[in-house]
């Protein structure tokens, strides 16, 4: 009997055994991993030519990092789009919704439409995008310095290793209505920020995009307005409409019709309108190198 129990020990230990075995030498789901993208596995390849990796660092704050709240997202928005990655850590990961981790409202933004848009437009190249940007986050907390500007410069050198930086993608300023001496500060910081990019990467010439506030932000639904609010808003979208007037290799994207996810105080926009502002970066984009090829903005399709 004892020799019959021993012997039924020793068979259901070689079958656990087998069925552990069997557990860890089942493959993972095929999901695209930093390993399959650096080996060019397809539909993600990482082109060993620089020149067909395109580059874009996404900054600013909260409507750049996403202000379609994460739990908001559907299977859709989560889906990796093929040809974009996302710089994740010290790799590149299949770009889905969100683009920016960490944030409560970090979800849809304009990154992925823009990324969508770019590559119509250049296609047979593999677009990267650097989240760089903080929802909340005034210029002094973004310019050089700030820890997140070192974490943005970090992230944009790693990437020059791979591909090619094209452009910055800047959306920024609402945190700089706060008060007078924000607003009244901001351009002489923005400029600043904009050379210190430009330096700290190299690329004396690089595209930085900026775009508008909302165009009722500041006033919302609110039929009597504070008009000191109104004033500081109107200051800081002034500077940045008048930045391609002021800097070269700069573009300005209006936010005209735009709808908001969060009236009545309209400060983020909706979905259908970071799609269209995501495109209307890419819009700018094309204009910039347009004009950088010598041909003159009527000959450009716009896009819609």
């Amino acid at each position: 009997m004892r020799k019959t129990v021993t012997r039924m020990m020793k068979e259901s230990s070689r079958l656990l055994l087998l069925l552990l075995g069997l557990v860890v030498t089942v493959p993972l789901a095929a999901t695209p991993s930093n390993e399959a993208l650096a080996t060019g596995a397809d539909p993600w390849q990482i082109p060993a030519d620089k020149k067909k990796f395109h580059i874009f660092l996404l900054m600013g704050q909260s409507n750049m990092a996403g202000g379609i709240p994460g739990k908001e997202l559907t299977a859709e928005d989560k889906t990796p789009v093929p040809g974009i990655v996302i710089r994740r850590g010290k790799g590149w990961i299949p770009a889905a919704h969100p683009i920016h981790l960490g944030g409560k409202k970090n979800g849809f933004g304009l990154g992925l439409p823009f990324a969508k848009e770019y590559r119509k437009r250049h296609p047979g190249v593999t677009v990267g995008l650097v989240p760089c940007a903080s929802g909340g986050k005034r210029i002094d907390l973004l310019k050089k310095g700030s820890n997140l500007y070192r974490a943005a410069l970090g992230k944009s050198q790693l990437a020059l290793e791979m591909g090619t930086i094209k452009a910055v993608l800047w959306h920024q300023g609402e945190a700089d209505t706060v008060t007078d001496e924000r607003a009244d500060n901001y351009e002489v910081k923005l400029h600043q920020l904009i050379a210190d990019v430009r330096a700290d990467l190299g690329i004396n010439d690089l595209p930085f995009i900026v775009g508008d506030l909302g165009q009722l932000y500041g006033i919302g639904e609110n039929p009597n307005p504070d008009p000191e609010k109104v004033a500081r808003v109107g200051k800081v979208r002034g500077v940045l409409k008048s930045i391609p007037d002021k800097i070269k290799n700069t573009g300005f994207v209006e936010t005209t019709g735009l709808t908001y996810s969060d009236a009545p105080t309209c400060t983020h926009f909706d979905r259908k309108s970071y799609i269209t502002l995501g495109r209307r970066y890419a819009e700018a984009y094309v204009r910039i190198a347009g004009r950088a090829n010598g041909r003159q903005p009527n000959q450009m399709k716009k896009i819609k």
